[in-house]
């Protein structure tokens, strides 16, 4: 069994940017990428979104309640869903 490793959310988002981005300049037709990728990449992208909304509020001392709120449950559901699919496709599991 590999050893679980330390997952941060900044670099699972760069992960998942860095393999999509290896795809779209691989060749001269990327790859279509498969469900489960483009589920995690949806995700990703909402997490991102929500975290931006959120670090510009709070940089302004705006943050409400709900835009915390949303910002951690994209957050887990990206992480959740970066987790199972690294441990399904390339079988590292995550702390």
């Amino acid at each position: 069994m590999m050893p679980r490793l330390e997952l941060d959310a900044d670099q699972a988002v760069q992960d998942v940017l860095n393999a999509w981005g290896a795809n779209r300049v691989r060749g001269r037709e990327p790859r279509p990428l498969n469900a489960d990728f483009g589920a995690l990449f949806d995700k990703m992208m909402a997490y991102r979104n929500a975290k931006t909304v959120a670090d510009n509020r709070r940089a302004h001392n705006r943050l409400t309640t709900e835009e915390a709120i949303r910002e951690q449950a994209t957050k887990k559901a990206f992480m959740d869903a970066y987790r199972a699919f690294y441990a399904k496709y390339v079988g590292l599991t995550y702390s």
